[in-house]
């Protein structure tokens, strides 16, 4: 697999897309491009017809996937503001990316229905871009959760700011909806990495009804939450103090013992002083274990870094990162950006988002404060 990766601050978008992919054509060499990924700041979201035809002119892309973002992360920086273009191009060898686009129709009894999911078989990857107040990435992911489990779906919700949102699917360019490609016979690996560690200990859900959480172990939530507030170690429970409390929930229930990376993180959205219920940010039903979280610029450091170290070795990465991260996370720009070129090189491109979209355990899901990394190698795996 041949991968190149150029980033353009030049505030033409067109020039810009084609000073990113003539970079992006230096480091892919003679081959062809099956794929090319386009990102495109929020400044460029009215421009997305001329980078399109910049990056086919520039690459003759088999397939071109794109959209605009509220910030670009190229192969030697993240831009969190300001205008930029960053162009991942790829020789899959004997792989192949798949195009679609899905979008939601009304069914005649008024429902919302998903159209245009392609068809998928054990050993896809699914790239998405989506819209995310268009398009119900979390419903969606939970039935294919239900319906094929253990094919990953990997991307990000993208907008561009101010309400905006445009996607690049081949020559078309969309306002809403969801862009994506299947790699099929592709060397493609998803990690997601959630960035809090547990505190306290794993609890039940005795009652809840809906996203609220009644009783954690037979006593209220906040009752649980205040005795962990009190056992905990000073400098977490400022943390907690200062908004920082996650609920995971556990994803294999048979393990023995739990650890970082073996839950599902959800937000604590609020607690209810009155009946001593907890809102989070998913529905979490009765006999499920749960453990509460803290989430700080640390953890989550480490927690990318092992999860790195853990993967299988790549050429290649594309990155989704949330907003909430880069330097007003970390206090520094370019954090996940370097872990990720620590282990692939320079071929790195991708997106802040407003959502991150990636496989815990054998289903996929959406999260938040996340950086989803979708690694490419060398040589793929058999198809079953």
């Amino acid at each position: 697999m041949q991968v190149g990766a150029g980033l353009s601050r030049t505030t033409d978008a067109a020039i810009a897309a084609a000073e990113a992919a003539d970079q992006a054509a230096v480091a892919l060499g003679a081959v062809s491009c099956d794929l090319a990924v386009v990102v495109v700041s929020g400044e460029h979201v009215g421009d997305l017809a001329a980078v399109a035809a910049a990056v086919e002119m520039r690459l003759e892309p088999s397939s071109l996937l794109g959209g605009a973002a509220q910030g670009v992360i190229g192969p030697d920086a993240e831009l969190e503001a300001g205008p930029g273009v960053a162009v991942w191009a790829a020789h899959l060898d004997a792989g192949m990316a798949q195009p679609f686009r899905a979008w939601t129709v009304r069914a005649s009894d008024g429902s919302l229905a998903v159209a245009g999911w392609p068809d998928t078989r054990p050993g896809d990857v699914t790239l998405v871009l989506a819209d995310p107040l268009s398009f119900p990435v979390g419903p969606v992911l939970d039935r294919l959760g239900e319906q094929r489990p253990g094919q990953p779906v990997i991307g990000g919700l993208l907008t561009a700011g101010d309400g905006r949102s445009g996607f690049v699917l081949d020559d078309q360019v969309h306002e809403d909806g969801l862009v994506g490609v299947v790699l099929r016979d592709v060397a493609a690996h998803p990690l997601v990495s959630q960035g809090c560690r547990p505190v306290g200990d794993p609890l039940t859900v005795t009652r809840a009804v809906g996203d609220r959480l009644l009783e954690l172990g037979g006593r209220s939530a906040m009752a649980r939450l205040d005795e962990l507030v009190l056992a905990v170690s000073d400098e977490d429970r400022g943390r907690l103090q200062r908004g920082g409390v996650h609920l995971g929930v556990v994803v294999d229930e048979q393990r023995d013992a739990y650890g970082t990376g073996d839950f599902l993180i959800r937000g604590v959205l609020g607690v209810d002083e009155e009946d001593g219920a907890m809102t989070v940010g998913d529905v979490i039903a009765p006999g499920r274990i749960v453990q509460f979280h803290v989430r700080d610029s640390a953890s989550a450091d480490a927690d990318l870094a092992v999860r790195l170290d853990a993967a299988p070795p790549a050429a290649a990465a594309l990155l989704f990162s949330c907003t909430g991260r880069g330097a007003g996370l970390f206090g520094r720009p370019d954090h996940d950006l370097g872990h990720v070129r620590d282990h692939v090189g320079s071929g790195v491109v991708g997106a802040f988002c407003a959502g991150e979209i990636g496989p815990v355990g054998a289903r996929s899901y959406l999260h938040a404060f996340t950086a989803s990394v979708l690694l490419f190698g060398d040589d793929p795996d058999p198809a079953p």
